[in-house]
C-alpha cells in the first residue's frame, strides 16, 4: 500500500486536473447561463462574460504535466518560505537588541514627521482661508463665520443693555 512518492504526485496531479476541468465546466456553464440572460435583455453583457471565462480556460493548464508543475512550483515557495524563516529566526533573535529600539524609533521619526507635515498642511489651509475670508472672497463655510460673528455681536449688545439696567437699579452711593 505504500506509494512512491512520484505516484502521489501523479494522482494530486490528476485529482486537481479533474477539479479544474469541474470548475471550468461550471463556470462555462455559468458564463452562458448569464450571456443568455443578458441577451435577452438585450446587452452586451453576456459577451463579455463569456470572453472572460474563454480566456480563463485557455489560460488555464490542459495536460497533468501544467498542473504537477503548478503545484511544485507553490511547493518550492512554501518550502522555501518555512527554510527562509528558519535560517532567519535565529538572526532575528540574535539582532533583536538592536533592531527593536531602531524599530521604535524609525516608527517615532515616522510617526514626527508624518504629523508634523499634517499640522503644517492644516496651518497652510487655515491661513489661505483666512486670506480669503479677509480679501472677501467668501470661501466655503464663510457664511457659517458670519452667523457666529452675527450672534456673538447680538449677545454682547444684550449683555451691554441688561448691564445698564442692572447698573441703573441699583441704589447710588452717597459721598458724605
Amino acid at each position: 500500500m505504500c506509494q512512491s512518492p512520484q505516484d502521489f504526485v501523479v494522482m494530486a496531479a490528476q485529482e486537481a486536473r479533474d477539479q479544474a476541468g469541474q470548475m471550468a465546466g461550471r463556470a462555462q456553464d455559468q458564463a452562458q447561463q448569464v450571456g443568455a440572460k443578458a441577451q435577452e435583455m438585450g446587452g452586451q453583457a453576456g459577451k463579455k462574460a463569456q470572453g472572460v471565462f474563454q480566456k480563463l480556460k485557455e489560460v488555464m493548464p490542459k495536460s497533468g504535466v501544467g498542473w504537477v508543475a503548478l503545484v511544485a512550483i507553490a511547493g518550492a515557495i512554501a518550502i522555501g518560505s518555512v527554510i527562509v524563516l528558519v535560517i532567519l529566526s535565529p538572526v532575528l533573535l540574535f539582532f533583536s537588541p538592536i533592531l527593536v529600539p531602531v524599530g521604535i524609533v524609525l516608527f517615532l521619526c515616522t510617526a514626527g514627521i508624518t504629523a508634523a507635515g499634517g499640522t503644517g498642511v492644516a496651518t497652510l489651509s487655515a491661513a489661505v482661508w483666512l486670506y480669503r475670508y479677509l480679501k472677501g472672497r467668501h470661501p466655503r463655510g464663510s457664511q457659517q463665520v458670519d452667523h457666529v460673528m452675527g450672534r456673538i455681536h447680538e449677545t454682547a449688545e444684550h449683555m451691554k443693555h441688561k448691564a445698564q439696567d442692572v447698573a441703573g437699579q441699583l441704589p447710588m452711593p452717597t459721598v458724605a
